[in-house]
């Protein structure tokens, strides 16, 4: 049984802020869209806690929790889950802030609804609030926060042009005068002597309502099988793993909860990785789950940033592998391509930007294909190089892009190769011959020896055979005998 009283007592101080004013719109937010699932007492405690706080300063009031008590008519155990469930809902940030004397006090942070946009573009929350109210309420719900007209006004009148005016277009007649505020002077001392009686609440007016956070271990051991023992689940290694499987799949703490409530993922008490990977892939590949769209102007469909850019690797850091091959894809993933990307996050123990790089680089260079022996190949060399960061694979592939574009240039100039024939300057280019085994050499020399003689035998002929040689070698013959 839960004892509140070690968690919180009537008599603990507290006090509230706003993280920024909080619209009239936006507490109708809360009213249509969270009161379903937050319930009465929680919605009360939100309101309560709103008009506490200064709406035109935002200061921050302080008091004992017995005047929530007394305000609220709830018990302490119920107040304590009131504050829970704005707390689960992201509406409610809670700090205990300690002094050196050992006393302490809670802060309150208020945080404002989401959008209905951003509402219904989450997982879970649409579908608890569907089941809560009904589809006639739900329909209701959300035809009072749609916008028809503007989605017909972008259909009739898609060409649109900004005329608004910035600041120095308006204020063109300020001079730097009226704006030279010099340090000592009485204007500087006066505002400096402002600031120190009465500084400015906290809060921050550009701040957007977000998701709470997305790990919890709570969310995870809520669904978690009775027989189990959460110390043998909840390693160091499995915790690692969680949050791997999230981050990939883009899915929350309450989601994987929901999966870890299947017995036959677990083995003697032991959780078994590779089965909940596979459930997760093939929830994915059969569309029961769906990662939230993507959207940047660096990295669009069927276009990869050069890996020299900074884009490559802002992007590498920023998205998981699966989203980042949907945004370059343009929709939902193969399932080939799916294993692929979680091989080298889970298997192969490449970091997710050193994984993302990868992934692109492939693309980028076998037009939009994921070859298995391509990506393994990469995969191994940069492993022996021990690459954990975007940068390093940066440098590895803008290396490897040098040395090809050296290679291409190289195969465009051929060596020349060039020896000299005869005298002066004039040169020819050597012929380049095959070089034979040393048995053919000898049984072609042999044959052309053997015709060269042939040859010769044949054209070989005598003195007498020409009748004008021998006629004259006749006459020298007399001459010398005296005739």
């Amino acid at each position: 049984m839960r004892l509140v009283w070690n968690e919180l007592t009537p008599n603990d101080r507290y006090l509230v802020r706003t993280v920024r004013p909080i619209s009239f719109a936006e507490m109708g937010f809360a009213t249509h869209l969270y009161l379903p699932l937050i319930g009465i007492d929680s919605y009360s405690l939100y309101q309560l806690l709103i008009h506490e706080v200064q709406e035109a300063s935002g200061a921050s009031a302080e008091s004992t929790h017995r005047g929530l008590l007394l305000m609220t008519s709830l018990t302490l155990d119920r107040l304590l889950a009131a504050r829970e469930r704005l707390e689960a809902m992201g509406l409610l940030e809670v700090r205990r802030r300690e002094n050196r004397q050992r006393d302490y006090i809670f802060e309150y942070t208020l945080k404002p609804p989401m959008s209905p946009k951003q509402f219904f573009s989450e997982d879970i929350w649409p579908v608890m609030l569907l089941n809560q109210v009904g589809k006639t309420k739900f329909e209701q719900i959300k035809r009072r926060y749609a916008d028809a007209l503007a989605y017909a006004l972008e259909e009739e009148y898609p060409y649109e042009e900004n005329l608004t005016k910035p600041f120095y277009e308006v204020y063109h007649t300020l001079s730097a005068s009226e704006l030279d505020v010099r340090p000592g002077t009485e204007t500087d001392r006066f505002l400096h002597q402002m600031e120190e009686r009465y500084p400015a609440a906290a809060m921050d007016g550009s701040y957007v309502a977000q998701t709470p956070e997305q790990f919890s271990l709570s969310s995870l051991r809520l669904n978690l099988p009775k027989e189990l023992n959460p110390a043998d689940i909840f390693t160091k290694e499995n915790i690692e793993f969680f949050y791997k499987l999230m981050h990939f799949y883009q899915i929350d703490s309450w989601m994987l909860g929901v999966e870890l409530g299947d017995w036959t993922l677990f083995k003697h008490g032991q959780l078994d990785p590779s089965a909940l990977r596979k459930r997760l892939m093939q929830k994915y590949v059969n569309k029961e789950q769906s990662a939230p769209p993507a959207q940047d102007a660096d990295l669009t469909a069927g276009t990869v940033p050069d890996p020299s850019s900074p884009s490559f690797s802002r992007v590498c850091r920023r998205y998981s592998p699966l989203l980042l091959l949907e945004q370059v894809v343009g929709g939902r993933i193969n399932k080939t391509f799916v294993e692929r990307a979680e091989a080298l996050v889970f298997t192969d123990g490449l970091t997710t930007e050193v994984a993302n790089a990868l992934l692109l680089h492939t693309m980028r260079s076998t037009q939009m294909e994921l070859p298995k022996a391509y990506v393994e190949t990469i995969r191994d060399s940069w492993k022996a190089q021990q690459i954990t960061t975007v940068e390093a694979a940066v440098k590895v592939l803008q290396e490897r892009t040098e040395a090809q574009a050296k290679a291409v240039e190289q195969a465009k100039q051929p060596a020349r190769r060039e020896t000299a024939v005869g005298t002066g300057n004039r040169r020819t280019k050597a012929i380049p011959q095959d070089k034979l085994p040393a048995s053919v050499q000898r049984q072609l020399q042999r044959e052309q020896e053997s015709a060269e003689g042939s040859e010769s035998a044949q054209t070989k002929k005598t003195v007498k055979d020409v009748p004008e040689i021998n006629a004259l070698l006749q006459s020298l013959r007399n001459r010398e005998r005296g005739g």
